[in-house]
């Protein structure tokens, strides 16, 4: 099934409508926790941010069960399953778009409008590519930045069980989590959703990075996209 409802760049901000207002574009990221959506909070959520913005993103974030789902971490030697976790991920995201949807169509027609459905590969483009890329980079070179990773590690390995594959299920959630920051970068700043909700807090390095903790070593979102930072995070419960 093709899910997407209008190419990547028709989110890109030199293709929108300019009649927005002063408030500009949101968007919120159902997790790939959040299975099934919580339809609930969605629908509280969306007449919310209508009152206070043009256009609402919901962006499915499922594609990203990738890193904990993609791999039997309980094996004695951690084996992949690509294929399997593909077929999942792809009904996990139709699912998640069928929750979601139905919340837009119980919206005035005015307001379904204003409300857009994106899954992670709406945006998975060279730009996206080129992000993620400095992300790694700056893993290898920024000691700020490695250095939160790693208690980002730490983090999930207290969380996990004492079991088999608890260490390498702690890794693949690093790199989820960088994943994650890119495309922050690449939805927050370069498509123009410049304001981003969450039930929760703002993810670790997210904050870092917009809080200039990794300025020293050259990392700073002005030096990632090009011009200074205008995402703005809040939290939404």
């Amino acid at each position: 099934m093709h899910l997407s409802v209008s190419e990547p760049s028709a989110f890109d901000e030199g293709l929108f409508p300019r009649n927005v207002v002063a408030a500009g574009r949101c968007f919120i990221g159902l997790s790939a926790a959040d299975s099934p959506v919580d339809t609930v909070w969605l629908r509280h959520a969306i007449p919310r941010l209508l009152a206070q913005h043009e256009y609402v993103l919901i962006l499915l974030e499922t594609e990203l069960e990738s890193y904990d789902g993609g791999a039997d971490l309980t094996a004695a030697a951690p084996v992949l399953h690509p294929t399997a976790a593909s077929k999942r991920i792809t009904a996990h995201t139709i699912s998640a778009w069928y929750d979601a949807d139905a919340v837009r169509a119980e919206l005035a027609a005015a307001d379904q409008a204003r409300v857009q459905l994106a899954s992670w590969s709406h945006f998975s483009d060279s730009v996206f590519a080129n992000l993620w890329r400095l992300m790694l980079s700056a893993l290898g070179v920024s000691v700020a930045f490695r250095r939160d990773v790693r208690d980002l590690w730490a983090r999930r390995r207290r969380e996990l069980p004492l079991r088999l594959g608890a260490v390498p299920a702690a890794s693949v959630a690093c790199l989820r989590e960088i994943e994650s920051l890119a495309m922050r970068l690449r939805v927050g700043e370069v498509a123009g959703y410049h304001h981003e909700y969450g039930r929760g807090p703002e993810a670790l390095l997210a904050s870092q990075l917009y809080a200039g903790a990794y300025a020293r070593d050259g990392l700073t979102v002005e030096e990632l996209v090009g011009f200074p930072p205008r995402r703005a995070f809040r939290r939404l419960d």
